[in-house]
């Protein structure tokens, strides 16, 4: 019976590396262009990304859209260092999808969805970023600015003016490497909580309520880990889970982002955070189901 279990256990260590290990390229490189061209002063990359000013929302949107982790942890890495704004970091949050699209496509027919949910959370993050930017954005940031607690993994080190190239490659890699700790420690301790547990059932006895459906659907997309979004998929694809649910569930998982923004940020901002991309997923899951 142990070695059972400890079987089982070493299966969640190694299937939570598999889920992760992807990231770490791209995060080193997100990091090294951001070092990089910050340290030499040859080009402005948040400006040339337009991730700030007027187009910050609609490029959070669509970097959120990309099936991939690491965009969050990496739009919050910006807004820890206030290089974006509010609005632009739960655009990015609401349009992130991670491991549901891989599912969506490899169930044939029903891949068609992709296109309805991906159309959705493009309307989804763009309308509400621009939203939350317009009428609170100035009232969210009145007071001394948030404090980005000591933290080598998001901060953009503006001091090392005369960094070398091999330095910036060491300190991309610190970066890395502290963040993607914190990821694989966090997925190993969700995936044990969701081997001994039977989530799409759980998520399937709630279709006889469509409100409490969306609203615990949204909460379990909160989680940080792929395991949500697969299981929100599968749900949708073969539990009669709805569609507005569905939408809130996939909404509302920010991927790894909010990992980054407790770890480094200021606790109270980052429960305002994360309750704002709670209810813009609730509110939107709750008008799509009225209206399909």
């Amino acid at each position: 019976m142990h070695s059972h279990s400890y079987t089982n256990i070493l299966q969640v260590i190694i299937g939570s590396f598999t889920d992760t290990y992807l990231m770490i390229p791209i995060l080193f490189l997100l990091y090294f262009a951001l070092e990089y061209f910050s340290h030499t002063k040859q080009i402005d990359l948040i400006s040339s990304l337009k991730i700030s000013g007027p187009m910050g929302p609609l490029a959070g949107t669509l970097l959120g859209l990309i099936p991939e982790c690491g965009m969050s942890v990496f739009v919050t890495s910006l807004f820890l260092t206030r290089k974006v704004s509010i609005g632009t970091l739960i655009a990015t949050y609401l349009a992130t999808s991670d491991e549901a699209l891989p599912v969506l496509i490899a169930n044939g027919e029903q891949a068609i969805y992709i296109v309805y949910i991906l159309g959705l959370k493009l309307l989804i993050g763009v309308t509400s970023g621009y939203l939350i930017d317009l009428l609170i954005a100035k009232k969210f940031y009145e007071g001394k600015a948030p404090e980005v607690k000591s933290s080598r993994a998001v901060e953009i080190d503006v001091e090392l003016h005369r960094t070398r190239y091999m330095e910036i490659i060491i300190h991309s890699l610190k970066r890395t490497f502290r963040i993607y700790f914190w990821v694989y420690i966090i997925t190993i301790a969700i995936s044990l909580l969701f081997f001994f547990t039977h989530s799409a059932e759980l998520i399937e006895s709630l279709n006889v309520n469509p409100i409490l459906e969306i609203a615990v659907t949204a909460l379990f997309g909160l989680i940080p880990n792929c395991a949500a979004s697969i299981a929100i998929a599968e749900a949708f694809l073969h539990t009669g889970l709805s569609l507005g649910a569905t939408v809130a569930g996939l909404s509302s998982g920010a991927g790894f982002g909010p990992i980054v923004l407790f770890k480094d940020g200021e606790i109270n901002t980052s429960v305002k955070i994360l309750i704002l991309t709670l209810l813009c997923a609730v509110s939107w899951g709750l008008i799509i189901q009225f209206i399909f």
